[in-house]
């Protein structure tokens, strides 16, 4: 029995016994297998909820715990799958919520979509199951130990995303002396302006402002409002963290998709945790900004038509699985010989030079920031062997994999 195939017996068993949603994905970002309850399926609001799950990019994530995360305060989380130390497919657990759907918070949800899916997503989450943080994060343990016959500590698998925790009264005192401190020394986070510049340059797609600003921000250390009192590197990934945000939603602002954004978003956060060092920390976030700006400057700068964005975001979700031009043909109900003349025309590739130059760049950030083996990233990208793969990344960078890596680090 292969690996996808017992998750795929196993979630049968998962959904019977905890009555959530639960979601098996190939590699390559497919849904293999779908348990969920039968009066999801009316809502047309749904089918948006299935394409959420079929395209985050599990891949990028360990399999060393459950990872937890949030679309639009829907929770998730998932259990990666390993065969041979290939990623096998994945177990998905979700969409469910921690707190019933009323008050500011969800209508600030709701003003990001269009007025037809509002009513829908409301509909929606009132249908969908209520659970505690600490019983997702339970089953979630109890699930990787089915998977993997291995504990995982509670303590690393906690959702990417801040979870509100109650103050306690010393913990005021302690906010309140802080907030007295920084009045006399006149500190009250006065790099707000420097903020907005930046998030300004991000949301136009100015890439050489955003290049002049990375070079002429140093900032004293006291600028800087301190989120953790017990450790520096713990402080600035808290900072960095909100600021991955900030930029995140700065570029949707400007005209990047929003699941491509928030998912671009989750990766760097989970690449910034792993970081030890002030140095690799501030490595991350100068990728996080050019890479947001150059995204919202691509938009800008292409101004396609409603088909080629269409077509567009289709190859960006699925990078990892098949493309066709049928495929793409049939999302924009134009015949495929037409949609290429357009796509042609409109982005100066044709659609096949288009995907292979999308799988380099994600090649590229997979060499930058991970790990994985060259032969691993080839293979997930779709390339038919390692030596077809360091051809083409060379005929794109001027460089092989290996080269680009090491100097790129």
């Amino acid at each position: 029995m292969n690996k996808l195939f017992e998750l795929v017996v196993f979630g049968r068993l998962l959904f019977d016994a905890i009555g959530l949603p639960v979601f098996i994905i190939q590699p390559g970002r497919a849904i293999e297998a779908e348990y969920t309850d039968q009066s999801f399926h009316t809502n047309p609001y749904w089918s948006s909820i299935r394409e959420q799950v079929a395209g985050y990019a599990y891949v990028l994530y360990p399999a060393e715990h459950p990872v937890h995360f949030t679309r639009s305060r829907l929770s998730y989380f998932f259990v990666n799958a390993l065969d041979e130390n290939q990623l096998a497919g994945t177990l998905v657990v979700g969409p469910y919520i921690h707190e019933k759907p009323q008050g500011d918070k969800w209508n600030e949800i709701i003003t990001y979509l269009p007025q037809d899916n509002r009513r829908e997503f409301l509909q929606l989450v009132e249908e969908i199951p209520l659970i505690s943080s600490k019983r997702s994060v339970d089953l979630s343990r109890m699930i990787y130990y089915a998977v993997h016959k291995k504990l995982v500590d509670s303590s690393t698998s906690f959702p990417l995303e801040s979870m509100l925790i109650p103050e306690l009264d010393a913990e005021k005192k302690q906010l309140n002396a802080e907030l007295s401190r920084r009045r006399r020394n006149g500190m009250l986070h006065s790099n707000l302006s420097h903020e907005r510049v930046m998030l300004h340059y991000v949301r136009n797609g100015e890439r050489e402002r955003i290049r002049t600003f990375v070079t002429e921000s140093i900032i004293a250390e006291d600028e800087f409002g301190v989120l953790s009192k017990r450790s520096r590197i713990r402080s600035e990934k808290n900072l960095m963290i909100t600021g991955i945000a900030l930029i995140c939603r700065a570029a949707i602002e400007g005209g990047v998709h929003e699941e491509d954004a928030l998912t671009l978003s989750d990766f760097y956060i989970q690449q910034l945790e792993e970081k030890e060092t002030l140095q690799a920390i501030s490595a991350i976030m100068t990728k996080v900004l050019f890479d947001f700006v150059d995204r919202v400057s691509e938009v800008r700068r292409g101004h396609y038509s409603h088909a080629i964005q269409t077509s567009i975001h289709e190859i960006a979700n699925h990078l990892y699985g098949e493309i066709t031009l049928e495929r793409l043909a049939t999302y924009t109900n134009f015949s495929p010989n037409y949609l290429s003349s357009l796509f042609k025309k409109e982005v100066g590739l044709t659609i096949a030079k288009y995907v292979q130059r999308e799988r380099i760049e994600e090649a590229k950030r997979l060499l930058t920031l991970t790990d994985y083996p060259i032969a691993d990233i080839a293979a997930w990208l779709n390339f038919n062997d390692q030596s077809y793969f360091n051809r083409v990344f060379k005929k794109w960078t001027g460089m092989a994999p290996k080269e680009y890596r090491k100097n790129e680090r």
